[in-house]
């Protein structure tokens, strides 16, 4: 390699220069309320909180022409059918003023936070889901428009860590044990992209901490309300980042869960967190300064020959773009709806009762279509992307994306503008007793399907932009 070639080699971060801001609210639901996410769980009702849930919004405004932009991530679980969403969502958008097509919603996916759908209205605690709806709604309202409000002149700067907290969860003992847990043996994600907003002056006013890995530290024996791991995350990441506020982002978690799992003391969320955070803070300690790149310098004798490497100046992309990716899904067979409601009806078990009925509301969710159009949101986001599955799929699906897309920092989100349940890799369904192939909802190949349309949209955007 000669000195020319030498000089351009360069190491540089994805970045986005324009205006952003941050705004959070307090959505914690008043103990008492319905919560029960867990089918082993011997309670309905929360008994207490273990940490606040909050609402969090990041405003984004760039581009040529200007683009607004709202990413608003509830410490919530999940949509259970089309209509929960859309409910709260078109409340959302009329209290506010903002567009459809301006507004990216985000679920955190606790399985310690309270219930939001109106089915569980007449269980305990249901009472107090409709005022709690309420309150999700004006929280959100109000940090739409304080986001909004607070925009400034920033960088939002790209950089990947490693922590090795989530673990495989398809575990397979023989022919007919399938289990939700541990596989020691199984294909990991350990990949952390963390996001830093700087202002005009260089100081840290947000992050973000991209990971695949299932809010599950706790399960049915936890009797207390909680964002999981992912709130003692954010309490080291703001600790040592002056109180910036810190957006979790669930990324493609369908296959991964926690080393410590399944647990009813909230110590163990708060290690899982813990652990987390303090990898989210020691990719943030070696990032580059905001708009510079490390360039190779000049060769340095020293005994040894020394490749000498200096910052030098890099403006940030100043591109944002939103796009949808859209690509019709076959369904699988599903039980009829008669079919259900006669098995509801014999049913005495009460972890297999609450199985038929989120089956239920996806069998009246689907109707009598032989399938549906799944929308990926995909935001541009300087030389950035950030990819919203409105599903949970494998983390084989964020693997594939970013090695489509090497030069780019790609944060993958789960739970993004909807939810139509698992999305798992062909080879998968060859275990039909997994639990995630066993709810999912569409055939084999449809996330391959879907990661093909979405690296198509991809590629549109890059290619039109830059």
């Amino acid at each position: 390699m000669n000195e020319r070639n030498l000089k351009d080699l360069v190491i540089r971060q994805s970045e986005f220069k324009g205006e952003i801001g941050v705004a959070r609210a307090d959505i914690t639901p008043p103990p008492g309320i319905y919560a029960r996410s867990w089918g082993s769980a011997l309670h309905d009702a929360a008994e207490g909180i273990h940490r606040p849930l909050f609402v969090t919004c990041m405003f984004l405004r760039g581009g040529a022409p200007q683009t607004e932009l709202y990413l608003l991530c509830f410490d919530l679980g999940w949509w259970k059918d089309h209509a929960h969403e859309l409910e709260i969502r078109k409340a959302i958008l009329e209290k506010s003023g903002i567009r459809d097509d301006q507004l990216v919603t985000h679920m955190g996916h606790t399985h310690a936070g309270p219930a939001t759908h109106l089915q569980d209205v007449g269980r305990q605690g249901g009472h107090l889901i409709p005022p709690y709806r309420e309150r999700i709604v004006e929280g959100a309202v109000t940090v739409l428009k304080a986001a909004r409000a607070n925009a400034q002149s920033a960088v939002a700067s790209f950089t990947i860590g490693r922590c090795d907290l989530a673990r495989n969860r398809d575990l397979v003992l023989d022919s007919e044990t399938f289990l939700c847990g541990i596989n020691p043996d199984g294909p990991v994600d350990d990949t952390v992209l963390v996001g830093r907003v700087t202002d005009s002056k260089g100081k840290i006013i947000a992050t973000l901490v991209n990971y695949a890995c299932h809010p599950v530290s706790l399960g049915g024996g936890n009797k207390l309300i909680s964002p999981d791991y992912y709130g003692a995350m954010r309490e080291i990441v703001e600790r040592d980042t002056g109180g910036a506020p810190c957006l979790f982002l669930h990324g493609a978690s369908g296959d991964m869960t926690p080393l410590r799992s399944y647990d009813a003391d909230t110590a163990i969320a708060d290690q899982n967190g813990r652990q987390l955070g303090y990898a989210a803070l020691s990719a943030l300690t070696g990032m580059l300064p905001p708009e510079q790149e490390l360039a190779f310098d000049r060769i340095e004798d020293s005994g040894a020959r020394l490749g000498r490497w200096s910052l030098r100046p890099k403006p940030a992309s100043t591109m944002l773009a939103l796009t949808l990716s859209e690509t019709e899904l076959p369904y699988a067979e599903i039980p009829s709806e008669a079919e259900l409601l006669q098995q509801l009806e014999n049913c005495t078990d009460r972890p297999l009762k609450e199985r038929l009925e989120r089956r239920l509301l996806v069998r009246r969710d689907i109707g009598d279509a032989k399938g549906r159009p799944v929308h990926t949101t995909i935001l541009q986001i300087g030389d950035a992307f950030l990819v919203g599955a409105p599903a949970e799929p494998y983390s084989a699906f964020q693997k594939e994306l970013r090695s489509r897309f090497p030069g780019h920092a790609v944060m993958v989100l789960n739970i993004v503008n909807g939810n139509a349940g698992y999305l798992a890799p062909a080879a998968t369904y060859e275990k039909p007793g997994l639990y995630q192939i066993k709810i999912s909802r569409f055939r084999p190949g449809c996330m391959e399907q879907v990661i093909d349309a979405t690296a198509k949209s991809m590629a549109a955007l890059e290619e039109a932009h830059g």
